[in-house]
């Protein structure tokens, strides 16, 4: 226990430090593919213990933030307010975005070990066990948040910059001197004399309130409650939001009975992303009534994400075999003529390999 209180109060001290590093072994991550014998393997092992460790590395700096005076914290985002009051009010929900967010960064490492040490058949295997156990805990998620849609991430995001720790940590030492706290509510408020001093040294007076007004502005979505910020489905929209779930589930289902490169597993795919998306977008819009509304901010956030997903099609077999790979192909010959490209065509021909073979690559799950 002190050894691990010792390890967070090292990333509170070097927290802008250990996050550049960070940054720099996922960018290494992307070029190691190819270069040695289980580059790949090793590069999504760096990758999948990257991104964990980032996590809890979060949770660390979340904790240090929450310690601070409400007006020394940084505004959390829309998605941060809304999965923090999940988390906070059931252990059963945090327990589920744990185990997905487990999954879904190490997913493809453990693909990519079980091919290796047990070849195809097991590998299937293990990867339906995967899409069964991502299906359920989101549809898990879903009841518990009264059928609402599931953000992406489903945890919680880095509210603050490292590199502005160091100055919350100067700001919560002159609290006492800057602010008040009310007697009777227990909320802690700036004096006068530090808005005055906060706002000296500007060109004008009229902009210096003008100035520190807007900083305090509120938008709409401020003022909600967190689960406000996602509106419950019902009907057709809750029906297109659980084969938007049970897609990639059904997709594998339909590869291991058809084939991979069979078209029916790519057009039952895509059928139900296109009838989901569907049915979701005309919900939100029926939902909207006068005000011709087409869902919140978060809402329509997720919906274009799931957009781009749509792209992994033309990475997937019999599209990608047909049509997509001769293109790639022709793209790094012709790359590796010219002195900068080169550099990219030669990063896709590192990768193309995995994108052929690897499923959760171009799963989009």
């Amino acid at each position: 226990m002190d050894l691990l209180k010792k390890y967070e109060s090292f990333i509170l001290k070097n927290a802008s430090q250990v996050s550049s590093i960070e940054s720099t072994l996922r960018s290494l991550t992307y070029i190691l593919p190819g270069r040695f014998e289980d580059a790949d393997l090793a590069s999504e092992a760096l990758f999948s213990t990257l991104n964990l460790l980032g996590i809890y590395h979060d949770t660390i700096l979340t904790k240090h933030v929450a310690s601070l005076p409400a007006t020394h914290r940084p505004t959390p985002s829309s998605l941060n307010r809304y999965t923090r009051d999940w988390q906070n009010s059931s252990q059963v929900y945090k327990r589920i975005v744990l185990v997905l967010t487990v999954i879904q960064y190490s997913e493809v490492m453990i693909e990519m070990g079980i091919q290796k040490k047990w070849g195809q058949k097991y590998k299937w295997r293990v990867i339906t066990a995967l899409e069964t156990i991502k299906a359920a805990a989101r549809l898990g998620l879903m009841h518990l948040t009264n059928n609402r849609m599931l953000m992406h991430p489903v945890h919680l995001e880095r509210d603050v910059d490292p590199a502005t720790l160091a100055d919350l940590a100067e700001a919560q030492l002159s609290v006492q001197e800057s602010h008040w706290t009310g007697a009777r509510t227990g909320n802690t408020r700036l004096q006068l004399s530090a808005v005055q001093k906060s706002t000296s040294g500007k060109s004008g007076k009229g902009s210096d309130v003008t100035d520190f007004l807007l900083s305090k502005v509120l938008t709409p979505d401020v003022v909600r409650k967190p689960r406000d910020l996602l509106g419950m489905l019902n009907g057709i929209g809750a029906l297109g939001e659980r084969l938007f779930i049970l897609r990639p589930l059904i997709y594998v289902l339909a590869m291991r009975k058809y084939g991979q490169k069979s078209w029916y597993p790519w057009f039952i795919s895509l059928a139900l992303e296109l009838v989901s998306r569907t049915s979701i977008k005309h919900f939100l819009g029926s939902r909207g009534g006068a005000r011709g509304g087409s869902g919140t901010p978060l809402e329509k956030d997720e919906l274009k994400r799931r957009l781009w997903l749509l792209l992994y099609y033309v990475l997937r077999s019999p599209f990608y075999d047909r049509f997509t790979k001769e293109r790639l192909d022709k793209f790094c010959e012709s790359a590796s003529k010219k002195p900068l490209i080169s550099l990219v065509g030669g990063i896709v021909q590192d990768y193309q390999p995995l994108w052929e073979s690897v499923y959760f690559y171009t799963a989009g799950s």
